[in-house]
């Protein structure tokens, strides 16, 4: 009799096992179905990016935290909470939201929300607080969207450039600094933005994360060795580009290209690392220890007293509930992902400039490198000289659709790195011809004695929009609902002539905004 027992608790016991992998199969599957697009992007931007490429390791390493802590996670296990399932009707929302608008950091987000909220459905909230660090490591594995590398690289090389050459000239080198190009007395060095140390940055902060939590010590010495990882990552970039120019001031040009440069890359994030290391022996030290790592290892996780009793009812409830979300919100994903967005017709930039007639104007072209990273679909470069002999540079470029990392370089970002300092910025009040009113960037810069004032705006689907994050927002927006993300970036620049007041330049460039304003229409539509 007792055989007959223990042998139908097996059987049932390997049936429930059966219905729990089932589950968790199509679990799995569901989350492949809904975030295929999102996967995919993963693996798009990491082989894409080379300051992404650490990413492909984020995710086993991830996996690895949580094997370390398997027997606390065992012992966690509580009642299956219905409120994970509130976190992953989230995570889908931001999933569907980053289809309709093409904006791929949202979807990317969602995906790395419903790992976490994973625990919690199956296993209640003490199995979620065990792991939940390791999953939250896994968003060090978003790729930021575009622009925002764009500007953090235009940042980096700034400060590095001006680092680097104060280094440079610790040497006893003369050398003079204009944006990102640095001048030497037998060449010129440009700061690209291959060099601006977020490739050292980026997988550098996963370390600095991956560091704090391994250093067993006070939550505020952990944080500051996280962050210490940004200075480090300045100061060792600025000392590359230092090296490379005593290098090339000293032996020549071949310094810049090719193994050494390779080589100076890998010898400056192995710098990198040692400085992270002296932090931690710093504190190591305060500590009354002398061994570098004497505080550096696993944390014992103890388990989380289980919230309830595990039941294979809500188990099981949890799972269809979950799936059946994941196939739902697949189906409408892959729905809209068939959506495109609506281009307008309009006319060619290139007949802008017939439409100011007694105007000479000269047009230029972007070099192909420049005109590659922007990508518009259509732009203007036009030098427009008036009868009375008033000179504006008009700039105007044009997307059809604003993704995929195709959106705009500031003028705030741009100019500074061609050597020009911004004097003022500000955003400033002005009007269209029917009296409506609208805002734009007003800019004074310099480079030596020479002076430019700059008008910039963004001319974005009927609105015209000075603040870009403000424009970032609109984007998605209209992608939403209007199902459009096209738009330009115009900018008028004049000269300030030494014999001329600032108020001569801004009626300048007034008179000729003005003059645009009501043109644009037919090339940016509403």
């Amino acid at each position: 009799m007792n055989a007959l027992v223990a042998t139908a608790n097996s059987v049932l016991s390997d049936t429930r096992g059966r219905v729990a992998l089932l589950v968790l199969g199509s679990v799995f599957l569901g989350i492949v179905f809904a975030f295929w697009n999102g996967l995919g992007e993963f693996w798009f931007r990491w082989g894409q990016q080379q300051e992404l490429s650490h990413s492909y390791f984020l995710p086993l390493i991830a996996a690895w935290m949580l094997w370390e802590r398997r027997h606390a996670l065992r012992n966690s296990v509580g009642s299956p909470a219905i409120s994970g399932l509130v976190i992953a009707a989230g995570s889908l929302f931001l999933l569907f939201l980053g289809e309709l608008t093409h904006i791929m950091v949202l979807e990317h987000v969602g995906f790395v929300a419903l790992l976490i909220a994973l625990p919690l459905i199956f296993g209640g909230w003490s199995l979620f607080a065990v792991a939940l660090i390791p999953l939250v490591y896994l968003f060090f594995m978003v790729p930021p969207p575009y622009w925002v590398i764009t500007r953090l690289s235009h940042g980096f090389q700034l400060m590095s450039s001006e680092l680097g050459v104060s280094m440079i000239r610790g040497f006893g080198i003369p050398v003079y600094l204009s944006g990102n190009v640095i001048h030497l007395s037998s060449t010129k060095l440009q700061v690209v933005e291959a060099c601006s140390g977020l490739r050292y940055l980026f997988p550098f902060l996963s370390l600095g994360a991956l560091a704090g939590y391994f250093y067993k010590g006070p939550i505020w010495q952990r944080v500051i060795i996280f962050l210490s990882t940004i200075p480090i990552t300045i100061v060792m970039n600025s000392l590359r580009i230092a090296a490379t120019g005593v290098l090339v001031e000293r032996y020549g040009s071949g310094h810049t290209e090719g193994f050494l440069h390779f080589f100076e890359g890998w010898v400056v994030f192995l710098l990198c690392i040692a400085f992270l290391i002296l932090v931690i022996w710093a504190f190591t030290l305060m500590r009354g220890r002398r061994s570098p790592f004497a505080y550096v290892g696993f944390e014992e996780v103890p388990p989380r007293t289980p919230t309830g009793q595990w039941t294979q009812g809500a188990f099981l409830r949890n799972g269809i509930i979950l799936t059946v979300m994941l196939l739902v919100a697949g189906i409408l994903v892959h729905a809209v992902g068939n959506r495109s967005l609506i281009t307008p017709e309009r006319q060619d930039l290139a007949t802008l400039p017939f439409e100011f007639p007694g105007y000479m104007t000269r047009e230029s072209t972007l070099d192909a490198e420049t005109a590659t990273v922007l990508g518009a679909d259509d732009y203007i470069i036009s030098d427009m000289t008036s009868p009375d002999g008033d000179y504006v540079n008009l700039y105007i470029a044009y997307l059809n659709a604003q993704r995929d990392g195709r959106s705009w370089h500031s003028p705030m970002q741009c100019l500074p790195g061609g050597g020009w300092e911004v004097v003022s910025h500000d955003i400033v009040p002005t009007s269209r011809a029917n009296g409506e009113e609208y805002f734009h960037n007003r800019m004074l810069i310099q480079q030596n004695d020479d002076r430019l004032l700059v008008y910039y705006w963004y001319d974005q689907r009927g609105r015209k929009m000075a603040n870009e994050f403000v424009m970032k927002l609109s984007v998605m927006w209209d992608s939403l609902i209007k199902r459009r993300s096209d738009g330009a970036m115009v900018r008028l620049m004049t000269p300030v002539a030494p014999e001329e007041t600032l108020d001569v330049a801004e009626a300048r460039l007034e008179d000729m905004r003005r003059s645009l304003e009501p043109k644009l229409a037919a090339y940016v539509p509403n």
